[in-house]
């Protein structure tokens, strides 16, 4: 992988002594990982996978290759991969260009629902914001303790088509959602209701790591992916599409991607990415169960913290994710008392830290007056790491009680 040499360097969250400890937000490069994927030639890695030349064609058969990679480990199709450059972008391709689809075909909008949770992540909030500006009925699903209800789903009156748009771990909380009893309610209704159609997204972007998403399996139409989580570098995403379900574009100027994403194919990040993903999807068990013993070694301590409220804590969640309520304190001003410790963590969602209000799943948990913290670990967290967390908390908790 000599493209990528001059972004890797040795794979560390200890840089200048320093903890990181916000994998859920972005994961470092890890040089080891990418040192085991094939390598591409300086001749394939410049070359355009449209061009006819000899090189373009062989760039075009790598893109194939690499392809087919990632439909083998979602035990899908080829023809139902789409790479995009990020997951929000796959998000918003999903439910805009589904939508979109139906409304070119003569459903209007008033036609339409779109169920999303109350936790959901920003691309799906916002692309539901869109779309109820132009008429769709969107309904949120509340959730108790983090988790949606299926039951909740329904299908409306005067309804022709329904988009349910579900993540599969929350990117901030950490739950678990239940997608096959989802699906399995969404077969249902599609049974009771054999002249409505209806369609069911997944974000995964928090997933790959810990859990398995073979599409038959989950029993979805539709599954966003991105690289930010993955160990590889930034810069692409993909989004499952199953066949039979017609997504509108949202840019235009190319056919690549079957017209629904534009624009010349980032083959190198592609590569990284779908081999990335194959290397998570392949070490699930063993890289689980080391991140549950870190999580339950840290929650453990967190709990003697008087203070501090261990959020969801009876609800499924992932194990790389711990998230906890600090009433009366400000998330932001821990946040930096930590980094100025030399440890990393996230006050909420790193796509919404240029907001200045306070995250809807917080507020959604705890209303208002409590900070909340998102540690998030990941392949080099060591116990140590979390012990200087714990320690540093108090620290921070013994200055601002004088």
């Amino acid at each position: 992988m000599g493209f990528f040499k001059q972004f890797i360097g040795i794979i560390s969250n200890k840089r200048d002594g320093r903890s990181y400890l916000d994998f859920a937000s972005s994961t470092p490069l890890d040089g080891r990982m990418l040192r085991t994927f094939p390598t591409l030639s300086q001749e394939i890695i410049g070359a355009n996978p449209s061009a006819l030349h000899q090189e373009g064609v062989r760039a075009k058969n790598a893109l194939a290759q690499t392809r087919a990679l990632m439909a083998r480990t979602l035990d899908a199709h080829t023809d139902e991969i789409v790479f995009t450059a990020t997951a929000t972008e796959s998000d918003n391709l999903a439910l805009l260009g589904s939508i979109e689809a139906f409304i070119a075909k003569g459903v209007t909008p008033a036609e339409i629902v779109l169920y999303r949770s109350d936790i959901e992540h920003a691309a799906v909030i916002e692309s539901g914001d869109a779309l109820a500006d132009s008429g769709v009925l969107v309904k949120i699903l509340s959730t108790t303790e983090g988790i949606v209800n299926p039951k909740d789903i329904l299908v409306p009156l005067n309804t022709k088509v329904v988009v349910v748009s579900v993540m599969y771990v929350n990117n901030e909380i950490g739950t678990v959602q239940p997608i096959r009893e989802i699906a399995k309610r969404i077969r249902f209704l599609r049974k009771h209701n054999p002249d409505i159609v209806i369609l069911f997204h997944v974000d995964a972007t928090q997933a790959p790591l810990h859990y398995a998403l073979t599409v038959p399996q989950l029993g979805i139409d539709m599954m966003t992916l991105g690289a930010t989580k993955l160990y590889c570098p930034k810069g692409v995403g993909m989004l499952y599409v199953r066949r039979g379900v017609t997504l509108a574009p949202l840019m235009f100027g190319g056919g690549q991607e079957r017209g629904l994403r534009p624009g010349t194919e980032s083959l190198p990040l592609i590569h990284a990415f779908v081999h990335a993903f194959s290397f998570a999807q392949k070490n699930l068990e063993s890289y689980t169960k080391k991140i549950t013993a870190l999580q339950t070694y840290f929650e453990q301590e967190l709990s003697s913290i008087g203070g501090v409220v261990l959020s969801v804590k009876d609800s499924p969640r992932s194990p790389h994710i711990t998230h906890i309520g600090i009433p009366d304190f400000d998330s932001e001003l821990m946040v930096l008392e930590l980094d100025a410790r030399g440890i990393a963590v996230s006050a909420k969602s790193a796509c919404k830290n240029e907001e200045s209000n306070e995250s809807q799943i917080v507020t959604t948990l705890y209303g208002t007056n409590v900070g909340a913290i998102r540690f998030s670990f990941g392949r080099t967290t060591t116990k140590k790491d979390l012990d200087k967390a714990i320690a540093a908390i108090k620290n921070i908790f013994q200055k601002y009680s004088r």
